[in-house]
């Protein structure tokens, strides 16, 4: 994407970023996580995209550029290699698989390139400058800060493996230094001097074609953790115009048991918050639930545009775009069946009608304020806890800046009490208490010694050991919050550009280098700074699956703060370099797309959990009609159950969890007159 291209190129270009993201040419839909020869797939994709980069700028002229474009590309792609996956990523550096040996020698070849360069005099030049304008102590700083957020220390300091975790600390600063030395290389190469402005609708169709390729694909439209499943069958009971399904028979129960599915007092519910499962109603309705999130996911991204254009710049407003629609965290997020897109979009449509609101006639900035407020209610049914936040601290702005005074503020604490007085009208439906949720409901009989709550003590959080890793210690404690607030970071510097050598590198500068902020950045950051520290007191992350999710409601914020520093970098570069700096966060957001989302997609979301779509692939094949399905899986029994019509209706099949020929027999019974069928996800 550089100034010149054809509108052809420019298509054939956005074409491969896209399909490159698409695990579709390393993945068939395998049970598991990526095998060695997937991953091998996956690398091969890459050497071909260093390829295309390297021809691209050599076109152009721009040799030694396109030579570090793809160094830089590969160097990327080598470390992605080495990293772990899953859970808590680190470096795995050993001669086991041998391809490790090759990522090794590619890392090296890279600081070997680099070095050549920059011993050069154009290249000392650069370095001397650095120094003279960035000022040795604060770059130290930010080298500090790359190499400790680089991993999550939580397995490390949990079972006290301190020394490895200084070890990796060190390799993985080590690596950042060289990638980092890599983008200062090209800006002493002759390269690409101005980046072209995108349309901001192009954006957004362009995450929304991203989103739905790895929902697709490497999601395979199933869901990949229990919530996803609870938010899809409550999505069915509200498509039928119910809050809840009748309980299946007695006898059926423990085969239809899942997390956050509750067979209680006659009803059969899903538990969280009702919110997004309402949008997702629309998604079944036409066949489709998948489809909703990356419509979501583009939705926001021309929001967010038009709301930092009205209230900075357009400059900041097309850099915090491009970040938000090349960011693997916000394109996987769109690509699942989570609530945190629309309670994005929420928040979003809610600033986006305020800004808006100073515009125009007395009556119009009303009813703008209005549609803010339903939108920031129906945020607080989404996600009840990041509405209070966000919603408080809105209606705090609200007060201090609307121009048409008192009406304004009626009129959005009105949309506000329309919208959000859903959540209380529901749970006085289904738990007859309009101040109790029916997940605190179902949490006190699930957890009856310990609470879902917020705080320290040794009830805080779920039974002891019954998360594992996810959440190590029992209670919840300062110790442990701190190293949850640890981990969160470490999780965002990996997902949110997917810029390996961290992705937090431009909002550490704001603060390094002492950014000046209007005053659109600083309500930005008390928005950031207020849904982190009250996090702090919840005794679980969520960091497993998506990144920081728990944070994904301040994605606006983190992205205004991460353009104001490349802001940052910007004023302080000499002239002639200021329009290479753009092309090179171009060039790094390229890169994330085509190499980082794919890896993602591939080495990890692809099967996540043990949830797999084969066992609707093997429904599809077969006519089961009115049958009996116990399914037996080594993966999640979700991937099965996922499938059932909550009504259980006579012309469609039932999937159970086979639980062994005496229960099976009892679950028969129950149901006269339908056909068995035994499954396996291994047939």
């Amino acid at each position: 994407m550089i100034a010149g291209l054809s509108r052809g190129k420019w298509c054939g270009l956005a074409l491969v970023m896209a399909l490159c993201a698409s695990p579709a040419w390393a993945v068939d839909a395998p049970v598991t996580n990526a095998t060695l020869p997937e991953l091998r797939i996956w690398f091969g994709c890459m050497v071909v995209a260093s390829v295309f980069f390297l021809g691209f700028f050599w076109l152009r002229g721009q040799v030694l550029f396109g030579i570090l474009s793809a160094i830089a590309l590969l160097g990327g792609a080598a470390r992605l290699w080495l990293t772990q996956p899953l859970w808590f990523p680190r470096l795995e550096i050993s001669a086991d698989p041998p391809e490790n040996l090759i990522m090794l020698a590619i890392l090296a070849m890279q600081a070997a390139v680099i070095g050549v360069v920059l011993i050069r005099p154009s290249g000392r030049a650069a370095i001397g400058g650095l120094f003279a304008k960035a000022e040795i102590l604060r770059l130290f700083l930010l080298m500090v800060l790359v190499a400790v957020f680089s991993l999550s220390a939580t397995p490390y300091i949990a079972y006290g493996y301190h020394v490895a975790y200084g070890l990796q600390i060190g390799v993985g600063g080590m690596l950042s230094l060289v990638q980092l030395a890599t983008l200062l290389a090209m800006f002493v190469a002759v390269g690409p001097d101005h980046m072209p402005r995108i349309p901001a609708a192009g954006l957004a169709v362009f995450a929304t074609l991203v989103s739905a390729i790895l929902a697709w694909t490497a999601f395979d439209r199933v869901p990949h953790v229990e919530d996803e499943l609870a938010y899809l069958f409550q999505a069915r009971t509200f498509a039928a115009g119910t809050l809840w399904a009748p309980a299946p028979p007695e006898a059926a129960h423990p085969a239809l048991e899942y997390y956050l599915l509750e067979i209680h007092e006659g009803k059969w519910i899903s538990v969280p918050a009702q919110g997004w499962a309402i949008v997702l109603s629309l998604g079944v309705l036409v066949g489709a639930p998948w489809v909703i999130n990356p419509i979501l996911t583009g939705i926001s991204v021309w929001l967010a545009h038009d709301i930092v254009r009205r209230a900075v710049s357009r400059e900041r407003a097309d850099m915090v775009a491009l970040l938000m629609v090349t960011s693997p965290w916000v394109l996987a997020v769109g690509a699942t069946l989570m609530n945190h897109a629309l309670m994005l979009v929420t928040i979003l449509l809610a600033w986006w009608c305020l800004i808006r609101a100073g515009e125009g006639s007395a009556r119009r900035a009303v009813f703008l304020a209005f549609a803010a407020g339903l939108a920031l209610g129906w945020g607080f049914v989404t996600r009840p806890l990041d509405g209070l936040i966000v919603g408080g601290l809105t209606g705090l702005w609200v007060l201090r800046r609307l121009p048409a005074g008192i009406g304004q503020v009626l009129a959005c604490g009105v949309g506000g009490i329309l919208s959000g007085s859903v959540v209380f009208l529901v749970n006085h439906a289904i738990t007859g208490d309009p101040l109790l949720t029916a997940q605190a409901d179902y949490l006190s009989r699930l957890w009856p010694d310990t609470q879902n709550a917020f705080g320290f003590g040794e009830n805080v959080g779920p039974p002891a050991q019954s998360w594992g890793a996810l959440d190590i210690w029992i209670g919840h404690s300062p110790a442990e919050a701190v190293l949850n607030l640890i981990n969160a970071i470490s999780s965002l510097n990996l997902e949110l550009l997917g810029w390996t050598f961290g992705s937090l590198v431009p909002f550490w500068i704001v603060f390094i280098w002492r950014k000046k902020l209007t005053g659109f950045d600083r309500a930005m950051l008390v928005i950031f700074a207020a849904l982190v520290a009250v996090l702090f007191f919840y005794w679980f992350t969520g960091t497993f699956y998506l990144g920081p999710r728990y944070w994904h409601t301040a994605l606006l914020p983190i992205l205004v703060l991460s353009a104001a520093g490349i802001e940052a970098i910007n004023d302080r570069l000499p002239e002639q370099y200021r329009g290479r700096l753009h092309c090179v966060v171009l060039l790094l957001c390229a890169i994330s797309v085509v190499s980082f989302t794919s890896w993602r997609g591939v080495s990890k979301y692809d099967g996540y959990g043990g949830y797999s779509g084969d066992i609707r692939r093997q429904v599809e094949a077969a006519d089961l009609g009115n049958a009996l399905v116990f399914v037996s899986t080594e993966g999640d029994i979700g991937s099965a159950l996922y499938l059932n019509d909550p009504f259980l209706p006579q012309n469609k099949p039932i999937f159970l969890n086979d639980l062994g020929p005496d229960q099976n027999a009892a679950i028969i019974a129950a149901f006269p007159g339908r056909e068995v069928v035994y499954l396996s996800d291994a047939d």
